[in-house]
């Protein structure tokens, strides 16, 4: 029995010491003498598996917008001119476009959902760590169609008229060229002129988009073809179409401009994301800062740590031993719990650090229900170890019920709730599920071998 006891401890310690290294921030270790020189780290770890299909990325743990600062968008979306069957593909559709741009930001775990309020569709999007309002909006909700346009038959061309025709949006036709013929696009850098370097976006046409355009450059020698986006009324670009264009497919066309590296990108990945299947209207925008965020973060740390501070000092005086051995459990269960949503990960919210709390209090309530029934088996008359089989045993029922249905409420919650309810919903689902593990399989072990009852 006591070599099954030490394997599970084993085992226990295993898993407690990956967890310390999952949690654990990002540590330099330097150490230059003159006979050894190290210059490494521990904790923070980054890796992938699977040919990089899968990565974690272990050097913080992923804060929410309350917690980090950032955006927090709603974007009413026009269905009135699609059928009342397609509007929630359409909803999904544009929910789609957008977290493709917005990922292509490289920001961590943004939350972008769809939400319908009476009649209105509308977008909420949350993106952490980022401060420029203005630059948000603008990436998520424009349209982001492209047309290519053609001078009106009948309009000949100079140089002296690109002024002109820039500002006039009636000198120009659609092509039947848009961003759905695209298959990429990406930013150059313009080099044939020494010193600039100034940003540009090349386009790269799929087989049957290229052509068409190609059909396109072919009727439009030394004439324009303008670079709309959505509805504005000046072209983003009006490169003249050269000869060499004309007569090879393999180009692909660069957009040039006053383009800034920003805006550059921008463009890029509005094009790259695609265009929103419905126009889009900001009903509301506001950045949180990440001041609220540290203070909030400090705040709940420390309610926290009293907390289970309190929680620890209660068990060992309420049970000595055995609460002892319970706090070390509990412990464990906390690291093993952080190393979880560390390295899924979750994105930590204020109410998903109060789902986490609530849960170590139900880890707690576990403990107790155990030791509360070995007291009434010692009191019984029962051997100790026969109390302490029973206690775990007969107490199992009672923390199933209690965990089960609150598991039920939880998964409710996840379903049918939105942002912050659903972060409440994830972290308790995740610590009931440890304690289940740590009260029955952990602080068991630890009893059977310390606690005293192995022997009558």
């Amino acid at each position: 029995m006591h070599k099954n006891l030490y394997f599970r401890l084993l085992a226990i310690s295993v898993v407690f010491l990956l967890s310390i290294l999952v949690v654990l921030p990002r540590i330099p270790i330097t150490v230059k003498k003159s006979f050894v020189n190290i210059d490494s780290y521990i904790g923070g770890y980054s890796f992938s598996l699977f040919g990089g299909r899968w990565r974690a990325d272990l050097t913080k743990f992923r804060e929410g917008l309350d917690l980090a600062g950032g955006v927090r968008v709603v974007l009413n979306a026009d269905v009135t001119k699609i059928g009342e069957s397609e509007r929630n593909s359409a909803l999904e559709s544009a929910v789609s476009v957008i977290e493709k741009r917005v990922n292509y930001l490289g920001v961590a775990e943004p939350y972008i959902a769809p939400a319908k309020v009476g009649d209105e569709y509308r977008i909420i999007v949350e993106i952490p760590g980022v401060s420029d309002t203005a630059s948000a909006v603008k990436l998520i909700g424009q349209t982001a169609q492209l047309k290519f346009k053609v001078l009106v038959v009948g309009k000949d061309w100079t140089e002296e008229k690109f002024s002109e025709y820039y500002s006039n949006p009636t000198a120009w036709v659609d092509s039947g060229v848009t961003g759905a013929d695209l298959k990429g696009v990406d930013v150059l850098y313009d080099q044939s002129k020494a010193g600039t370097n100034s940003p540009q976006v090349r386009l790269k046409f799929t087989n049957e988009g290229r052509k068409k355009f190609s059909q396109v450059a072919r009727e439009n020698v030394k004439k324009p073809v303008a670079l709309f986006l959505d509805e504005d009324s000046t072209p983003l670009s009006m490169p003249v179409v050269s000869e060499n264009l004309a007569d090879a497919l393999v180009n692909d066309p660069v957009i040039t401009g006053n383009f800034s590296i920003e805006t550059a990108n921008a463009l890029s990945i509005q094009l790259r994301a695609g265009a929103l299947p419905v126009p889009v209207e900001v009903i509301e925008q506001k950045t949180v800062g990440a001041t609220l965020g540290d203070i909030s973060v400090h705040r709940s740390l420390y309610g926290g740590i009293v907390g289970l501070t309190l929680v620890l000092v209660f068990m060992v005086y309420s049970y000595g031993r055995l609460g002892f051995l319970a706090d070390i459990a509990l412990l464990i269960y906390a690291v093993i719990t952080l190393a979880i949503f560390k390295g899924l990960p979750v994105v930590l919210t204020l109410p998903g650090i109060a789902g986490f709390i609530l849960s170590v209090g139900m880890a707690t309530d576990a403990n107790i229900l155990v030791f509360e029934r070995i007291k009434e088996e010692l009191a019984w008359g029962r051997p100790k170890t026969l109390a302490a089989k029973f206690g775990f045993e007969r107490a199992w029922s009672s923390i199933r019920d209690s965990n089960i249905s609150s598991l039920i409420t939880a998964a409710v919650l996840f379903y049918f709730g939105t942002g912050a309810v659903r972060g409440f919903a994830l972290t308790l689902s995740i610590g009931i599920l440890v304690s289940l593990f740590t009260s029955l399989f952990v602080t068991q072990t630890f009893v059977k071998l310390f606690g005293g009852l192995s022997k009558d």
